[in-house]
């Protein structure tokens, strides 16, 4: 444990990489999936990635790539489709008998509804 106190931290090196641009990239990224996965309850990420290059005469440049963040997306819905004996989609279920004689309830109807005592 003792050669840790001799390691630069490595933040103390990020936030000098590209002045610190590369850190602000990652803290506006880092909004986006947290705002994300609080939405959507799913996981997020986020990728740095850092080359490191000898450049000779005790020179390292570093090379940040761009950030890469995967930010959770709410699922699309699901519709549900019945396979017609024609091999066609359709909404309606071509097997679900159907009912005459029914009639549609208006909502504008100016009747008080009727309440039933349950008790």
């Amino acid at each position: 444990m003792s050669e840790l106190k001799n390691i630069r931290p490595i933040m103390d090196t990020l936030r000098e990489v590209e002045y610190g641009d590369l850190l602000n990239d990652c803290s506006s990224l880092q909004r986006e999936i947290l705002d994300a996965v609080s939405e959507t309850g799913r996981e997020g990420k986020l990728t740095i990635t850092l080359k490191y290059k000898f450049e000779g005469n005790g020179q390292i440049t570093i090379t940040a790539e761009d950030p890469k963040a995967v930010i959770p997306k709410m699922p699309r819905g699901k519709t549900l489709f019945f396979l017609t004996p024609e091999r066609n989609l359709s909404r309606n279920d071509p097997k679900q008998i159907e009912i005459t004689g029914l009639r549609s309830v208006d909502d504008n109807n100016d009747q008080p509804v009727k309440e039933l005592n349950h008790g």
